[in-house]
């Protein structure tokens, strides 16, 4: 009976802004291992069409019909995930033509383009150009993020009393396996991240900063009603179950008026990016966190504040810490804008470098 309803229940898989239903996902899942630059083309059966179906219509798709009968699409894609599309000594590109009867075009080696798919009629058309979005979300998600939104909360007096906290966690918890200087983060980027993302070509960088520009009017006039945004930092959290394991130890953030919802704003903000194709759905609600110790952060580059994918991590032991500075009070302030953040980058005034940036507190009009 159960397989009976998994037949009638199949898993869907997003593309974009766009949701199929995976009639044969033994294949998809096994495309997500060992996959790698160059590879063959891995989503065998589970991106045919007689396989995949749209879960709801599917959006408008310009396929034109040429003079000599055929028809042509063409959309842009990262040159990125060029190589990825191309496969092994051209395999992918090959048999994705093969299945489809299609002829793929993809812009040569170092330059950027779209990529066109000619083929006999609009569904072999159609039926190609899904295959490769479905290839390229594939290798995105393989992708480590380029950017994430972030709340700034480096307010002075904040930074102050954080460096006020970690000079106390040193000297009473310092013996503590694991706690040292090195998890700390730097005061100048204490901040809240709503989401992360994979933004790999100017195109989709544009994209990101035209929807976080649309953001004031969209979400923040409608929530915050002409009024600030202050919130309270005060009182510390941890990521798993175990006090004596801890990676991440984060300080708790509300907001202080009664009229809006600091959660409400951070998940309209998130949800403006996942309606746009350019974040993932990461979990139901954003998780408020503002980062005060960290094991990633150890052995870190000069200004390098993010997890940095394949190293070990050795967790620490935060229960005396959580015992001595549970309820620590780092301060109120108004947060006063939203940035598109760049991992990995120091901006000169010590916070990371922004695509783009709106201001929080919008005058009544």
């Amino acid at each position: 009976m159960d397989s009976f309803a998994d037949i009638l229940r199949p898993p869907t898989y997003w593309v974009g802004n766009r949701c199929y239903r995976v009639l044969n996902p033994a294949a998809v899942s096994q495309s997500t291992t060992n996959y790698a630059e160059g590879d063959a083309y891995s989503f065998e059966d589970a991106v045919y069409q007689d396989e995949v179906e749209c879960t709801q219509e599917m959006p408008e798709v310009q396929i034109d019909q040429l003079d000599n009968g055929k028809f042509q699409t063409s959309f842009p894609v990262a040159n990125t995930y060029f190589s990825y599309i191309i496969g092994s000594k051209g395999a992918t590109k090959k048999r994705i033509e093969n299945d489809t009867f299609t002829q793929i075009r993809i812009p040569a080696k170092g330059q950027t383009g779209d990529i066109v798919i000619i083929g006999r009629d609009i569904k072999t058309v159609r039926q190609a150009r899904i295959k490769i979005e479905m290839l390229v979300e594939q290798a995105r998600k393989k992708m480590p993020p380029t950017h994430f939104l972030s709340m700034p909360t480096n307010h002075p007096d904040v930074q102050e009393r954080f460096l006020k906290f970690k000079e106390e966690v040193l000297e009473k918890c310092g013996d503590c396996r694991g706690v040292g200087e090195d998890i700390f983060p730097k005061p100048e980027k204490l901040h809240l991240t709503l989401c992360v993302m994979v933004l790999a070509d100017e195109r989709e960088r544009h994209q990101a900063v035209d929807v976080l520009k649309l953001c004031p009017e969209s979400v923040l006039r409608k929530q915050l009603a002409g009024q600030p945004l202050k919130v309270e930092l005060k009182g510390l959290e941890y990521m798993n179950d175990d006090p004596e394991e801890v990676d991440v130890l984060y300080g708790q953030v509300t907001a202080l008026n009664w009229s809006h919802s600091l959660q409400s704003i951070a998940d309209s903000l998130v949800d403006e990016f996942i309606k746009a194709g350019i974040a993932k759905q990461q979990r139901e609600r954003v998780k408020l966190h503002v980062t005060l110790m960290n094991t990633s952060f150890r052995n870190r580059q000069e200004g390098v504040e993010e997890e940095r994918t394949g190293r070990e991590r050795e967790s620490f032991s935060a229960q005396r810490i959580l015992e001595e500075f549970g309820d620590y009070y780092f301060g109120i302030m108004e947060i006063e804008e939203v940035h598109l953040s760049l991992r990995h980058t120091n901006a000169n005034s010590g916070y990371y470098s922004a695509s783009a940036k709106i201001r929080v507190f919008l005058s009544p009009i």
